[in-house]
């Protein structure tokens, strides 16, 4: 095992097996264990996930296949191996201290795995395709009943994926609403998050230590708002941003390091301090490796943390497969509170490409990839091809 260099095998069986691994690594300093998965992970990462966080493209074995190999038609991305993909990337932050692995467990947990279950909460996907000629629906049960039972343990552990600490050091990984209290090493701080990410960036932050005193919050800034949708080159941006994360605490920005992909706030901290974390969340087009034929010619979606798809019910004038997006696209956000249980879509124009078109331009609606197959069986994809 430790002399393996690339991922290979049944996606969920391996990654439950680098998460023991690192789990060992970690409790007992077996270095050849995490020098071992250090290889496999940046092989995952260079050729071998797919763009929702998805992993294993291929049914006949539910796992990896050949470098790049990553249909979207036929795309397996099994909901267990997404789920077991967050339980890898886990453990080895927890052995690393790395925030690179928490913006491939965000990038999973927000696409891939939650695109597994159903909004009514009853009714499950097996695999999870990017794409769709209107032959997939969720169901309700399987002969094989992994995933929907493994849905049902997984969501309820997420609220342990938030937060970390070490020693005086508290690490702020993942923004949703809580609170929270977490023993450090010389002090208990009580700490909430106000936001409504993924749909905006601004996370305000309460900090309420037990006794003022010094430590370290240690907040993370994902990739995907540093230019890096993924520590690899598999996928980058179309174009580059300007907009950077700003941090502000009691009113006034701070200026921050990053270290390992978080913004180190060093200072005394006292009850009723705040801190405001801003996240740029341009819409993005995403671009894959060359290597990739599938999306040759094609781009995808993504605005913060999350992955876009066109589906059918939004787009009832033009069938998904005949769409182009023109080269120089311009695009607008819009709340939808009554649709989909509240999505931000993203509203643009295509060019109609079928017999009867002429190549007409039509405006069009992308929504949030884990909300797709909600409203009936239909076309969808998530990359789109790209006018010449």
């Amino acid at each position: 095992m430790i002399e393996q260099d690339k991922i290979v095998g049944h996606a969920v069986r391996a990654t439950y097996m680098y998460s023991g691994m690192a789990d060992v690594s970690a409790l007992t300093g077996e270095v050849p264990y995490q020098k071992a998965i250090d290889k496999i992970w940046n092989d995952l990462l260079r050729t071998k996930l797919y763009v929702t966080g998805g992993i294993g493209s291929a049914g006949k074995n539910e796992g990896f296949s050949d470098p790049y190999s990553l249909p979207n038609l036929t795309a397996y991305c099994e909901t267990c191996a997404s789920i077991s993909n967050v339980f890898w990337n886990y453990r080895m932050f927890l052995l690393e201290g790395d925030a690179k692995y928490f913006d491939v467990l965000e990038r999973t947990l927000y696409n891939a795995l939650l695109s597994g279950i159903s909004l009514s909460a009853d009714r499950f996907f097996y695999p999870n395709p990017l794409e769709s000629h209107g032959k997939n629906q969720r169901s309700a049960w399987f002969g094989c009943a992994c995933c929907p039972s493994n849905i049902c343990r997984f969501i309820p552990s997420v609220p342990g994926y938030v937060y970390a600490q070490k020693d005086d050091s508290l690490y702020v990984n993942l923004f949703m609403n809580n609170t929270a209290t977490i023993s450090l090493q010389s002090n208990q701080v009580s700490i909430e998050q106000e936001t409504d990410y993924p749909w905006s960036g601004k996370i305000t932050m309460k900090i309420n230590p037990e006794k003022s005193g010094k430590l370290n919050l240690l907040v993370r800034i994902p990739g995907w708002a540093q230019n890096q949708p993924l520590p690899s080159d598999l996928y980058r941006f179309r174009n580059l941003e300007k907009a950077r994360a700003t941090i502000s605490v009691n009113g006034t920005n701070t200026s921050f390091q990053l270290k390992k992909g978080y913004a180190v706030i060093s200072r005394e901290w006292k009850k009723g301090d705040q801190l405001v974390l801003n996240l740029p969340m341009p819409i993005r087009e995403l671009i894959a490796h060359p290597e990739i034929k599938e999306d040759s010619g094609r781009v995808a979606i993504q605005r913060g943390p999350l992955i876009y798809c066109f589906e059918w019910p939004d787009n009832k004038e033009v069938n998904i497969p005949n769409l182009l997006l023109s080269n120089k696209n311009s695009y607008n956000t819009a709340f939808m509170p009554n649709l989909l249980n509240g999505v931000t879509v993203i509203k643009t124009t295509g060019i109609d490409t079928g017999e009867k078109s002429e190549n007409a331009k039509q405006p069009i609606t992308a929504i949030p990839y884990y909300s797709w197959a909600n409203r009936g069986s239909g076309e969808m994809n998530v990359w789109m091809r790209v006018q010449k």
